[in-house]
């Protein structure tokens, strides 16, 4: 009796319909973890089988929020909505990502004890710029100190580096480099800025993901104008044209002008004046343009630049050059003058005795009047072995003749008298 009540119990069991440890759910893949920029859609997949009458839900981990069951949607989010296909994959699908959606969200089967499976949405938000926290526009005067901020939100979190918009070199303060084209940093300090620091820059956000942003900071720096000449002494051919340049670098921008002349008369363009500006940033260039200079116009030229801190100038000399063909016609004629010399030569000689070929020894010139190896009483002396041999007087003495527009005749007169005794 016991054994068939045993078996009655059993065939009660199947006959309700109570699954066995074979037919329950179980899930056949893993729930991937998901990366989302934030305002995409993130989808979020289930995969189950043998479901038969149990249900599946998606609740979120970290509130314990059920968002669905089933078919039916329970959360109040309008962005969470849900698909499945033939009771086999479930979809929870959450558009419009938002950095609140960020953590860990179940699949679970209401099994006893329950099954589950859990996967990650991670969100990335590109980067922002805050502008409340960041540097605006500055106009500071020259030898201040200026701190420029930079600050920006996203994640993950994002990276600030400093760059000057024209690509020049950062002057930066406390930097390793003296001169580099980027910093990375949220601030960027200049302890005594100057004319050198005066340009754009951007502040630029990155955190991987795209768009990086950035932030552009226009630094002004206040003071005197200073004035380039690159040439101070122009030369100009009457009746010909001449340019005179200065450079002038102000801020705020100065008022630029020529003046002529020690009595301060001022330039203004006309047709035989053009006086022209081009202005870039702090940097003017100032140009003078005169046409058929004539002798009023051969003196001296000031450029000056003014502004509210002060005024400078700088000074330009025109002169005067003289035509060639001038110069030629100018020029006085002079007719060559050459000279006639005649040429003695005398020796003394004495009988001496010699071993070896004679050599001779050559004193300086003397006057133009009195040309002369030694002058006049000197001698040229023939040594052999180390002593003279012979003794002479050897002078040229010349005299001067003119000779108007022909050519120089040389008439030389040549007396040698040499002697020499040799000894066998």
């Amino acid at each position: 009796m016991i054994r068939i009540a045993k078996l009655t119990v059993l065939l009660i069991f199947v006959s309700t319909g109570l699954p066995t440890e074979q037919s329950l759910p179980e899930f056949t893949d893993v729930v991937d973890n998901k990366t989302i920029v934030a305002g995409r859609e993130a989808v979020l997949s289930c995969h189950v089988n043998h479901l038969g009458s149990y249900k599946v839900a998606w609740v979120r981990v970290d509130t314990q929020t059920i968002l669905t069951i089933h078919n039916s949607i329970i959360t109040r989010n309008q962005r969470v909505s849900l698909s499945h296909r033939e009771h086999k994959e479930w979809k929870l699908h959450i558009s419009n990502v938002q950095e609140v959606d960020r953590g860990w969200y179940m699949c679970q089967v209401n099994t006893d004890p329950m099954r589950s499976k859990r996967g990650y949405i991670e969100v990335q938000v590109p980067p922002t710029i805050m502008d409340g926290r960041s540097s605006n526009d500055l106009v500071v005067r020259e030898k201040e100190k200026v701190n420029l901020t930079c600050e920006a939100r996203g994640y993950p979190e994002p990276q600030i580096l400093w760059r000057r918009e024209d690509g020049k070199a950062i002057l930066a303060s406390g930097q390793a480099k003296e001169k580099a084209t980027s910093v990375s940093s949220t601030s960027l300090v200049f302890d005594s800025v100057g004319r050198g620091h005066i340009g754009s820059y951007l502040c630029i956000a990155s955190n991987g993901v795209p768009p990086s942003i950035s932030k552009r900071v226009d630094l002004r720096v206040q003071f005197p104008p200073m004035m380039t000449v690159p040439s101070q002494l122009e030369g100009a051919h009457i009746g010909g044209n001449v340019t005179l340049r200065c450079k002038s670098e102000a801020f705020p921008a100065s008022i630029n002008y020529w003046v002529k002349g020690d009595r301060g008369e001022t330039v203004t363009s006309g047709p035989h004046i053009r006086a022209e500006t081009h202005v870039n940033n702090h940097v003017t260039q100032m140009k003078l343009d005169i046409i058929d200079v004539g002798e009023d116009d051969i003196t001296s030229y000031r450029c000056v630049a003014k502004n509210s801190l002060g005024e400078t100038d700088g000074k330009i000399r025109l002169y005067a050059l003289e035509d060639k063909s001038e110069a030629k016609r100018s020029k006085p004629t002079k007719k060559p003058t050459l000279a006639t010399y005649s040429f003695e030569l005398s020796t003394r000689s004495h009988r001496r005795r010699r071993t070896s070929p004679p050599s001779f020894r050559m004193y300086e010139p003397h006057t133009p009047r009195h040309i002369g190896f030694g002058g006049p009483d000197r001698d040229f002396g023939v040594t052999s072995g180390g002593r003279q041999e012979s003794s002479g007087f050897f002078s040229i003495r010349g005299s001067q003749t003119s000779t108007l527009g022909h050519y120089m005749g040389l008439q030389a007169g040549l007396v040698l008298a040499l002697g020499s005794s040799r000894v066998t």
